[in-house]
């Protein structure tokens, strides 16, 4: 019985990466190029703090985890939001850095590694926050990448107090 296992999780496994090899004829180098073009104009988009282009960016049931663990669900959610936080903080700018892009092509979904950085101001003073991210990405039938879902995880933050408040604690169940 294990032996039947086995061979049949060996051939789902070669024929995914022959069905991933199949799909990518130009190497990958295509959607590769399209996530990272999108990441870029994303970041454009929040140093334009133009709501409406950053909602282009995410998919209907976009769902995201801050820095400072905050959660939102949906594209109006997130508009909402920069909406927003640029208008209590004129100075507030987000820069994404990937440094990792991984794609299954037959699928069309990735997965975006990164760092982050933020400047904003707090109380009248500068405070700059930073950490690493996690992007999932799925292309629509259209072939445009959409990002589905974001986490990010706050490493460093320098500024005052307010700026740099950790999050709220996680009770004990």
């Amino acid at each position: 019985m294990r032996l039947r296992h086995f061979l049949i999780f060996a051939f789902f496994i070669t024929g995914f990466v022959f069905v991933d090899c199949a799909a990518a004829d130009d190497g990958g180098k295509h959607d590769e190029e399209s996530i990272s073009n999108a990441r870029r104009a994303f970041n454009q988009a929040i140093r334009d703090q133009d709501v409406a282009a950053i909602g282009g960016f995410l998919a209907p049931g976009y769902h995201i985890v801050t820095g400072r663990s905050q959660q939102s669900h949906g594209v109006a959610a997130e508009r909402d939001l920069w909406a927003s936080m640029f208008a209590a903080d004129p100075t507030f700018v987000c820069q994404r850095d990937s440094r990792e892009l991984r794609i299954n092509h037959a699928w069309g979904l990735a997965e975006e590694l990164g760092d982050w950085n933020c400047y904003f101001t707090a109380e009248n003073q500068p405070v700059h926050a930073s950490g690493v991210y996690a992007a999932k990405w799925q292309r629509t039938l259209g072939g445009t990448w959409l990002i589905q879902s974001e986490v990010f995880t706050t490493m460093d933050c320098k500024g005052n107090e307010q700026g740099c408040k950790p999050p709220d604690p996680i009770g004990d169940s």
